[in-house]
Parts: structure tokens; C-alpha cells; sequence
């Protein structure tokens, strides 16, 4: 038995209650990559960490799959609770002390090629970006982690937040103007 990958939330949770894997299969097609985009955004290394992030999601979802209680949209609930793992993981990880300097990555690959004080610049304009978007309103800076981070197009963002297109497109304008703004002020360019 197949199951239509555009079958609406209510089929997916109904066919997931009655222990459907062919529902299962359908849900984890139809999301997994998006799901895994987003936590590889929120836990930029390892990699390995987001996939197990993920996966231990869906595996709750099967085993839960008889008392699972979704308000809203599907999307919604799978990707808050991918968030809400990945900040548990963030906790878990800065509570595990670190073994040696060496085994920190660097935030992007290009950055191996810098000299020490051009990689010292790079780790500080890119704390200050981070801290910038953290003062970004909260929609805003969802939006905008959604498509820079998560890789989602705006049309993936506004169903994943029920805002329209438009909303989108202004939650991103106004991320970019903030964040050159205040990147300017600060003398980066």
C-alpha cells in the first residue's frame, strides 16, 4: 500500500496512529530534508549531530505515534521539536568538556586558509554578526534563520509559519536592512 505524499496533516496522523509505514515513509520523505537543512543550522558541527537530531525525532514519532498531539500544522510541530532538540544537544554538548583546541572545527572551511590574525578578524566579525541577529525581533530572526540557515525558500517559510509571501519577504528585508545598518555603524563594510 502506498501513501500520497500530499496527503494533508489530519490522513498523516490518522494512517500514523493506526501504526501505517507506508504513512510514515510518506511523512519522513516529504520532510526529512528540510528538517535536517534547519538542525544543521542551528548545530553547525558536527554534522553528524543534526542527522541524529532527526532521526531521534522520527523515531519518537513512530514509537509515539498512538498519543501524538499535534496543534497546528505537522510542518510546525516537526520543526519546533527539531529545534527544541537541538538546543537540548547545544546544552548537552557545552556541558561535555572539550578534549583539545585542535578538535574544535573552524566555523567555515575557507577559514583554514586565513593567517591568525585574519582568522582572529573572521571569529569576531562572525560573533558579532551572530550576536546581531540575535537582536532581531523574534519573527524576524526565524525568518530569516529559516531561509539563510535552513536553506527554505520563502514560499516553504510562509507555510511553515502561516504568514503570507509578503510577510516573509519583509521579515527579510528587514533583517537585511538591520544587519547592514549595524554592520556599517560598526565600521565593517
Amino acid at each position: 500500500m502506498t501513501f500520497a505524499l500530499n496527503a494533508t496533516d489530519k490522513q498523516y496522523l490518522d494512517a500514523l496512529a493506526g501504526s501505517s509505514e507506508p504513512a510514515f515513509d510518506a511523512m519522513f520523505t516529504r520532510y526529512y530534508a528540510g528538517l535536517l537543512r534547519y538542525a544543521k543550522s542551528l548545530l553547525p558541527y558536527p554534522t553528524d549531530a543534526a542527522e541524529d537530531v532527526v532521526a531521534d525525532l522520527f523515531v519518537a514519532v513512530w514509537t509515539q505515534r498512538a498519543q501524538l498531539a499535534v496543534q497546528g500544522s505537522l510542518a510546525s510541530y516537526l520543526y519546533a521539536a527539531v529545534k527544541h532538540r537541538s538546543f537540548d544537544k547545544l546544552r548537552q554538548q557545552r556541558r561535555t568538556p572539550i578534549e583539545a583546541e585542535h578538535d574544535l572545527p573552524l566555523t567555515q572551511p575557507e577559514a583554514a586558509y586565513l593567517q591568525p590574525d585574519q582568522l582572529l578578524d573572521y571569529q569576531e566579525l562572525n560573533q558579532h554578526l551572530l550576536q546581531l541577529i540575535e537582536r532581531l525581533p523574534e519573527r524576524t530572526r526565524q525568518v530569516f534563520q529559516l531561509h539563510r540557515d535552513g536553506g527554505l525558500t520563502y514560499e516553504e517559510i510562509a507555510t511553515l509559519l502561516a504568514l503570507s509571501i509578503n510577510s516573509v519577504k519583509t521579515h527579510m528585508f528587514r533583517a537585511l536592512r538591520f544587519l547592514k545598518s549595524a554592520l556599517s555603524v560598526s565600521g565593517v563594510q
